[in-house]
């Protein structure tokens, strides 16, 4: 499958401690993308966690910071590294968010997300992430950890 066309951006750690947005070539790519990092009403949401699949501790809920309630993140657990969830954001991406100790931090709360711009499918996502940021796909490969979408019921 070929990758889907669109402007692809990533946001999560790039080999070292950190979260950063960075263009395929690893650059920041420029004050005119920045604001990509921020979502929903005012832009108050940053992506940095809010984005992956948590589990509400004593059922199977799904759930993700985004959500509004600021009380999740206390009332819940990340998911498996791998798992993720599939987003389309008022700003004209879709982004899918998994938890991930393997881009160069392995501190708790980190996590990597995929832009694409426009509205797409997991596959179409994840054929992105193989073309435009293969050394993401490559430490997760070496480390056993497959992607694979958590589904909202």
């Amino acid at each position: 499958m070929s990758s889907p066309s669109g402007r692809c951006f990533y946001f999560g750690c790039w080999n070292k401690p950190g979260h950063f947005l960075a263009g395929p070539d690893g650059c920041w790519p420029g004050r005119e993308f920045a604001r990509l990092e921020y979502y929903g009403e005012d832009r108050a949401m940053h992506l940095d966690g809010t984005l992956a699949p948590r589990r509400m501790r004593g059922t199977d809920e799904l759930c993700w910071r985004g959500m509004g309630d600021g009380r999740i993140e206390y009332r819940s657990d990340e998911c498996p590294e791998g798992q993720f969830l599939l987003h389309v954001l008022d700003t004209g991406y879709t982004a899918i968010q998994w938890w991930d100790r393997r881009q160069g931090d392995r501190r708790g709360a980190c996590n990597s997300t995929i832009l694409l711009e426009g509205q797409h499918t997991a596959e179409e996502m994840l054929a992105a992430l193989k073309e435009h940021f293969p050394h993401v796909l490559a430490n997760l490969t070496k480390a056993g950890v497959t992607l694979v979408e958590v589904k909202r019921p």
